[in-house]
């Protein structure tokens, strides 16, 4: 009888977090968090720089459609070293557009390619063939 009353006085156990268990968790994953958030932030503070590739690579797009279109309006013949670049766009302050002329592509001067380059800020450089169509 002695036994029965043990048993029932000890009840089922119970399953369970204690407090120090819980305040523990709560730190880590604080100290967890911390270091989440300085490593986005570190991440961010570098985001500037696709802008300025983007950035760099409309200007020289630009520029690019300008001279494609001075080419179809004189034609190939006129499309010379002296006559291609328009140079005629406004450039943003820290950046420099520079454009190249080949007059042969291979040895074929049946070809010509435009080298159109973007320096400063953000860098981005684009070739164009074009040829006597």
């Amino acid at each position: 009888m002695a036994t029965a009353r043990r048993r029932m006085r000890a009840g089922p156990t119970v399953a369970g977090y204690s407090l120090i268990e819980l305040v523990i968790f709560i730190v880590v994953i604080g100290i967890l968090g911390v270091g989440l958030m300085s490593a986005f932030s570190g991440a961010l503070l570098g985001a500037t720089e696709p802008e300025r590739i983007t950035r760099a690579t409309v200007l020289a797009q630009e520029r690019m459609e300008l001279i494609l279109g001075r080419r179809e309006a004189a034609g190939f013949a006129a499309f010379t070293a002296f006559t291609f670049d328009p140079s005629c766009t406004n450039v943003p302050a820290g950046y420099t557009i520079t454009s190249n002329l080949a007059t042969d592509w291979n040895g074929d001067t049946g070809y010509k390619v435009v080298t159109v380059s973007v320096a400063g800020a953000g860098t981005a450089q684009l070739s164009v063939l074009t040829g006597d169509y």
